[in-house]
């Protein structure tokens, strides 16, 4: 194989592996709908664990990261960046500082 050849091959690998990417998320249907119930219940379990204090703080993460998860799909599928709730570590920050410049 000459060099040429090889850098065609190349090319094409790198076109192949990044065209299938993350937020390339088709869902249409029940299978949309499917995804937003899991995201919901999963934030609904996220804040019941907040709620418990019982509830292992390890286990309260990965509640959230759980929720964060079927969130970033529904968003992709619908195509929307800022459906679903937010976590309240999410409000936190990105509230504005009290008394900050004007």
């Amino acid at each position: 194989m000459n060099g040429c050849m090889k850098i065609v091959l190349v090319v094409l690998l790198v076109l192949v592996l990044n065209s299938a990417g993350c937020g390339n998320v088709y869902l249409h249907g029940e299978a949309a709908t499917a995804v937003e119930t899991s995201a919901m219940d999963s934030y609904l379990a996220t804040q019941k664990a907040a709620a418990d204090p019982a509830v292992p703080d390890w286990s309260k993460a990965y509640f959230e990261e759980n929720f964060r998860q079927w969130r970033s799909f529904a968003r992709s599928a619908r195509r929307d960046t800022n459906w679903g709730p937010k976590l309240p570590s999410e409000v936190a920050a990105q509230a504005p500082a009290a008394g900050g410049a004007q």
